[in-house]
């Protein structure tokens, strides 16, 4: 029963246990399930209006009485509505855990820091949630968000004057960064990308002939670059691995594509690459039938231009190829790593100014001599000019390990000159752009790194911790010294020591414990504990196009945000529904009464909304004078009997008119 409803309703095989254990589950109460209705609609309005009130309820309640953070995003969905998606981050007392949950999703029309402005303070005003409790915002770069003049993040300090000041997503910097890099090469490597990524999704007899050479010449098989993604620039690091490590795959499939003289030109090196992978007869002789067979595909002209391109980086370029795959693998490989790190879900906060501090250093220790940068401060290294004796020579500068060795190998190669030219001009490029955008000295995120536990015992904790004590002194106790308590806190024994690995939440637990000891202390890093360090709320992005697409109805965005509260109420949890809702006695078991108050009165509040919208719409029509018109499907089917009444018609003066010119011949012919 249950494979032939995964077969009927065309259910992933994945969900198969996720069905086994609800009905599992459900079964445990017999009358509630056998009673239990729930059509697409009813499911739609409970879901908004039931479950996902409920959870919304909930976290305004709570950003009411914590001190939160924002992190806002904005995107349009598949069919062409802006959602700007909200989460909030705040440390929950009672759970003893940093929380992140979903806020809201609101469907703006004009995207511009005045709408959104407009939007945000509506939506802050209707659910009562106090600006005074916002610690911080992290929002991408771009003019609208954090415009130095007319930014939203500019316009939100008149309702919050101590808004701490994060900078924006370190992480967006990073991916540009990999943009800017790239920009010396002209895309050379992310075409190629492109065109593999084209080339195999349309011809599922080429994905298969390319997993069988993958297998003779005992190379992992991988589909070619399926991740890759052109605007987002920090992917093209792992299509270069995936390219890399399946080039000798490619290069013997594409030699099917070869012109009658280029095969001929490319045996021996062909012939030279079966010897390196130890390729037995039979598998030449499958090599060969494969070949033909690719020779003789039908190709539109697009796919002919297509692989003739591929074919042209794979063979006639090939040195031009890996040279560029190595300084791609070798160099973006820096910066993937600070972007897998911050787009975790580990509170690390305290991190960001010693990783970005880090990434810039190693980064410039690629091109730069060493003696000019590791004695500079963030602020000098941030206002550093580049100038040729500070460079490294080129045969020194970093480039990967092929290209290193090709360099030791052939000095004097014709390419190696204007391929180490565009290095250098890539490597300034993105320096001078990571030297403006990576906030290196920003103040805040300074005192923020006085968090990790490592650094407590050292004067400079003291310090740094007293600096963001002024920058939150609006949310800490009035009536306490909080300077008493760092001292204090820098030196105290009670507390045990911290070791690297463990979690930074659960060990500023220890000093939560103690709020006679250091009441003020412990609200100034709940207050830090709730700052996101990267874009979260990206991630809500993929489920978006899933549920508003062209097919759904008006109340797409309402479910989508009652979907994404819940989603997010269930991670924050660190639970599944099943898990979250199952009760070990179904009949006596406490039940959540606001929970069931609330879908229950669902479909009354479905109805009195349908109503109200009725009503302004009839208010609307009144003021500008026109008639209420039916349902679009009324007027599809309408228009349709019209169009048919009238090809009838047609068809009836037709055949009258004929009949009347047969009757003429006819006199005609007496």
């Amino acid at each position: 029963m249950v494979l032939g409803t995964l077969a009927e309703h065309s259910i992933p095989f994945s969900m198969a246990p996720v069905i086994v254990e609800l009905a599992q589950t459900l079964s445990l109460d017999k009358p509630a399930l056998q009673g239990m209705k729930l059509s697409r609609t009813t499911a739609s309005y409970k879901m908004i209006h039931g479950l996902g009130r409920t959870y919304s309820e909930r976290t305004f309640s709570y950003m009411k009485i914590f001190p939160f953070s924002l992190n806002l995003d904005e995107s349009t969905s598949n069919n062409n509505k802006k959602i700007l998606s909200m989460l909030v981050c705040y440390y929950h007392a009672d759970l003893r855990k940093v929380i992140v949950e979903h806020l809201g999703s609101l469907e703006i029309v004009k995207l511009n820091a005045a709408s959104l402005e407009k939007v945000l303070c509506e939506f802050f005003e209707k659910n009562n949630i106090p600006w005074n409790n916002l610690v911080s915002m992290l929002m991408d770069s771009c003019a609208v968000m954090r415009g130095s003049k007319t930014g939203l993040e500019i316009r939100m300090h008149q309702y919050c004057p101590n808004l701490l000041d994060v900078d924006g997503d370190s992480c967006h910097h990073i991916h540009n960064a990999a943009k800017k890099f790239s920009e010396p090469f002209d895309s050379y490597l992310e075409k190629l990308f492109s065109d593999l990524q084209v080339d195999h999704q349309w011809s599922p007899d080429q994905v298969m002939y390319h997993k069988e050479i993958a297998m003779i010449l005992n190379l992992p098989a991988s589909s070619p670059q399926r991740g890759f993604v052109r605007h987002r620039c920090l992917s093209a690091y792992d299509a270069s691995m995936a390219t890399h490590a399946m080039m000798p795959a490619d290069r013997v499939l594409y030699y099917g594509f070869l012109s009658t003289a280029d095969k001929e030109l490319y045996r021996e090196p062909l012939e030279l690459m079966y010897t390196k992978y130890h390729v037995n007869q039979a598998g030449r002789a499958c090599i060969k039938v494969v070949q033909e067979e690719l020779n003789r595909k039908g190709m539109t002209p697009q796919g002919r231009e297509r692989k003739k391109r591929v074919c042209q980086k794979l063979w006639h370029e090939e040195t031009t190829t890996v040279l560029r795959l190595s300084i791609y693998m070798g160099l973006l490989a820096i910066l993937k790593e600070y972007v897998m790190v911050f787009q975790g879900s580990q509170t690390l906060v305290h991190k960001l100014h010693d990783r970005q501090l880090e990434l810039f250093l190693a980064f410039m220790a690629c091109f730069v001599k060493a003696e000019y940068i590791t004695q500079l401060s963030p602020r000098a290294l941030r206002e550093m000019v580049l100038e040729d004796h500070m460079l490294l020579p080129s045969k020194e500068v970093y480039v990967g390990q092929e290209v290193d060795t090709f360099r030791s190998q052939n000095p004097n190669h014709a390419l190696l000159v204007p391929f180490l030219a565009d290095v250098r001009k890539a490597y300034i490029t993105t320096a001078v752009y990571l030297q403006k955008k990576l906030p290196l000295a920003s103040p805040t995120l300074t005192a923020l790194s006085a968090l990790d536990p490592l650094l407590r015992g050292h004067s400079q904790a003291t310090i740094q911790l007293k600096r963001l004590s002024g920058m939150l002194r609006h949310l800490l106790p009035a009536d306490q010294d909080i300077q008493r308590e760092l001292v204090r806190f820098n030196v105290d024994l009670t507390i045990p020591s911290f070791k690297e690995g463990e979690s930074m939440v659960e060990w500023w637990g220890h000093v939560f414990d103690k709020p006679d000891k250091y009441p003020s202390l412990s609200a100034m890093v709940k207050c830090c504990l709730s700052i996101f360090h990267g874009p979260r709320v990206e991630s809500s992005f993929s489920l978006m196009n899933e549920i508003i697409d062209q097919r759904s109805g008006n109340m797409n965005v309402p479910t989508f945000n009652a979907i994404q509260t819940v989603k997010y109420t269930l991670q924050s949890r660190g639970k599944t529904a099943v898990q979250l809702f199952r009760m070990e006695d179904v009949k006596f078991g406490e039940v959540d009464r606001t929970l069931c108050k609330n879908i229950n009165s669902a479909a009354a509040t479905y109805k009195r909304q349908q109503k109200m919208n009725q009503k302004e719409k009839q208010q609307q029509q009144s003021k500008y004078g026109s008639q209420a018109s039916g349902s679009a499907q009324q007027a599809k089917k309408q228009t349709a009997e019209e169009e048919k009444r009238a090809r009838l018609r047609h068809v009836a003066k037709q055949r009258k008119r004929a009949m009347e010119t047969l009757v003429v011949q006819a006199k005609k012919k007496k």
